[in-house]
């Protein structure tokens, strides 16, 4: 994911450690995610959500989550995660009320940090369109403005574009309409709405594995 990203978007809340040989434990509350998640049911943006992931603090590569589950008294329920990695957290009222933990496993030889981010609900593949791409840097700069609260529009940098991210052994580039190409590194890579042009398009090498907001170096 493009580092400067990750510094707006990501939360570490390495909260606790499994003492387990095979397992990095991490724990916190159900509420701490209920505040972003309700963001997914807002319209005006129904081609993005928020997503939680775990991301490798060396390599900055997704972390492979082992097991996710809820707990609450004598209540546990096993979560979701989906082949991205994505931890998938269900949108409940009434486990806002109840609060419970949320506990996520990784392999204990990677120290993992908790990554929440705007992303694309669906994968992108084959030929996509300049509109395509802008209609979700829309949405994905409505749903970071919203996440940040009222005054997130005056200092929320502007979003220029998407970071393509794709199997890590990915080598083939992407073919821009207008001949340009652009290379995809360690299977990850930034397009920006300016390079495509309106009207253009892109061919992409392979179905994404995620498509994020790309917002350039504003320091």
């Amino acid at each position: 994911m493009n580092k400067h990203l990750l510094r707006i978007l990501s939360l570490s809340m390495v909260l606790a450690a499994s003492s387990s040989v095979q397992a990095q434990q991490y724990m916190f509350t159900y509420s701490k995610l209920y505040s972003q998640l309700k963001n997914n049911l807002k319209s005006g943006h129904d081609d993005v959500k928020v997503g939680f992931f775990f991301v490798d603090s060396r390599t900055e590569q997704l972390c492979t989550i082992s097991k996710a589950w809820m707990e609450k008294e004598q209540h546990y329920e096993e979560l979701k995660v989906s082949p991205i990695n994505e931890l998938v957290v269900p949108l409940d009222q009434n486990l806002r009320q109840a609060n419970p933990l949320i506990f996520v496993e990784t392999p204990r030889a990677q120290q993992c940090n908790f990554s929440m981010v705007v992303m694309a609900k669906q994968n992108l593949s084959g030929t996509v369109s300049y509109q395509t791409l802008a209609q979700l840097v829309s949405q994905m700069q409505t749903t970071l403005n919203d996440l940040g609260g009222m005054f997130a529009r005056w200092f929320t940098p502007e979003i220029q574009g998407v970071t393509l991210e794709f199997d890590a052994d990915t080598a083939n580039d992407i073919q821009l309409s207008n001949g340009k190409k652009i290379r995809v590194t360690h299977g990850q890579a930034q397009v920006t709405l300016s390079e495509i042009g309106e009207g253009g398009s892109i061919k992409l090498p392979q179905t994404t594995k995620r498509v994020l907001p790309y917002l350039l170096n504003t320091n």
